[in-house]
């Protein structure tokens, strides 16, 4: 098997990213955008020591799961992965690839919006030119809109097209309730882009105009959200989570809540704890966790700025949310060592929880559950 050889194949599986699985001669061929019992005709791009990677020349029989991907950047901007099939069948993959890795069943509950459903997009600028980056090349692909953002923000960016880009390298935007955040990274400080329609601008991290944050108001609460504010992007994807999170509480006199962010599930769930302690590094973090929970007038929750490895002290349930590369093993002895009756593990890494499900030795799964926060990608 060399580069660029052209084969016939039979699809006889499916990866959780959006690859078909062939053999050929035994050895294992990953086909981009193909899908189980499709037979094709391929082109090989790559060829490693374990595997290939192929790419589609001619599809001779499709899968009756393959439909006609509505985005006409599909193929050169790699942002979505699954725009080839239904999205039911989208759920069924990604729902087979995490009940074979945890070997159990799991309670998955996907989206009731499959697209416009992002609320914020980071646009790269290049030659002059608006786009989104390829994620493996770094290549710009320049758009006019994408089937995942808000319309809000589809809107604008024909807007920006006409603005002068030159000395412009990042523009993100946020659509929080019907409000728009435009926050642009520039060689220069005093751009001439100040009378651009929005509801809060700012320019190299400073406030400009407009409101200093937005405000998102979901299940009674409000949210304060400024430029650099982590705040999830799917709104609805968000609250299937928190929702979930809260039911497995049970009420209990002291409640920690490690990696907090913005403190976004801590008062989502404080009315379970008569104590709630939120912990997180960031510091810009904690001071809009302070904002939000000035805004929603709770009481019960202490807000601290530290690292989750010097956690000390003995909770009923400890809620765990970690970046992508999980737990320290500092926080999985916390953890272990621990009195909690009950830990509630988010992830957004499915590998990664499995790896610390596995150091947690003093505990075991009771419930599991998946929410689709990124549908149509992988």
């Amino acid at each position: 098997m060399e580069v660029n050889d052209n084969l016939k194949v039979n699809i006889i599986d499916e990866d959780n990213i959006g690859n078909g699985i062939c053999k050929v001669n035994d050895f294992v061929v990953f086909v981009k955008g193909a899908l189980k019992d499709e037979t094709l005709e391929i082109t090989i791009k790559e060829v490693k020591k374990r595997f290939a990677t192929a790419t589609i020349k001619k599809i001779i029989f499709p899968s009756s799961k393959r439909i006609i991907p509505k985005c006409k950047y599909y193929n050169t901007c790699g942002g979505c992965t699954f725009l080839h099939t239904t999205y039911d069948n989208e759920r069924d993959i990604k729902l087979k690839y995490l009940e074979k890795l945890f070997n159990r069943k799991v309670d998955y509950k996907k989206n009731k919006n499959e697209f416009n459903y992002r609320n914020k997009v980071v646009l790269h600028v290049k030659d002059e030119q608006i786009g989104l980056y390829d994620e493996k090349t770094h290549e710009l692909c320049e758009v006019s809109s994408c089937m995942l953002l808000n319309p809000m923000i589809n809107n604008k960016i024909t807007e920006l097209k006409r603005w002068d880009l030159s000395c412009i390298s990042e523009i993100m935007m946020r659509v929080i309730n019907n409000k728009i955040m435009i926050s642009v990274t520039s060689s220069k400080d005093d751009i001439n882009i100040k009378n651009i329609k929005c509801d809060s601008l700012y320019i190299n991290n400073k406030h400009i105009k407009g409101e200093e944050y937005l405000i998102d108001e979901i299940n009674d609460l409000k949210f304060s959200i400024y430029p650099d504010s982590f705040y999830q992007v799917n709104t609805e994807g968000m609250t299937n989570i928190y929702n979930i999170a809260y039911d497995y509480i049970d009420k209990c006199d002291k409640l920690l809540d490690l990696y907090c962010g913005t403190g976004t599930i801590a008062m989502w769930v404080h009315d379970k704890a008569k104590k709630v302690t939120a912990v997180e590094i960031n510091k810009n973090a904690i001071k809009n966790a302070e904002i939000n929970k000035e805004l929603n007038n709770i009481k019960n929750i202490e807000f601290i700025c530290n690292d989750a490895k010097n956690i000390k002290g003995e909770y009923d349930t400890i809620i765990i949310d970690p970046p992508r590369k999980g737990m320290s093993v500092y926080v999985i002895d916390y953890l272990n060592y621990s009195k909690a009756k009950n830990i509630i593990y988010i992830s957004c890494n499915p590998n990664t929880l499995k790896r610390d499900l596995g150091y947690l030795d003093k505990y075991e799964i009771k419930k599991l559950a998946a929410c689709d926060m990124f549908p149509r990608t992988k």
